[in-house]
């Protein structure tokens, strides 16, 4: 919805989540209330979205940068710090 109204989103997945940035990993996902994964990562490329995606967590997971969907990259836990620090950054999600 963010990204629909023009907002700029910036994401950092840890743990398991991690995978949503996995190539091939949404196709079939549905969330509760019937939105399709797929589309929804679909919209977040279109707009160019930044996805970062824990080091620690994807070295625990043997998760690659070749693994990854368009947009995503694999960061440490300085960027997180970086933008827990920021003013710009408004939304945090655990």
């Amino acid at each position: 919805m963010a990204v629909d109204k023009g907002h700029e989103v910036v994401l950092f997945l840890i743990d398991d989540a991690i995978h949503w940035a996995q190539i091939g990993m949404a196709e079939g996902i549905r969330s509760s209330t019937g939105e399709h994964m797929k589309d929804l990562l679909d919209k977040l490329i279109a707009a160019k979205t930044t996805i970062h995606v824990c080091k620690a967590c994807a070295d625990k997971r043997l998760v690659s940068p070749d693994d990854l969907i368009e947009g995503a990259k694999i960061s440490g836990a300085p960027v997180l710090v970086d933008m827990m620090a920021d003013d710009a950054y408004k939304v945090f999600t655990f």
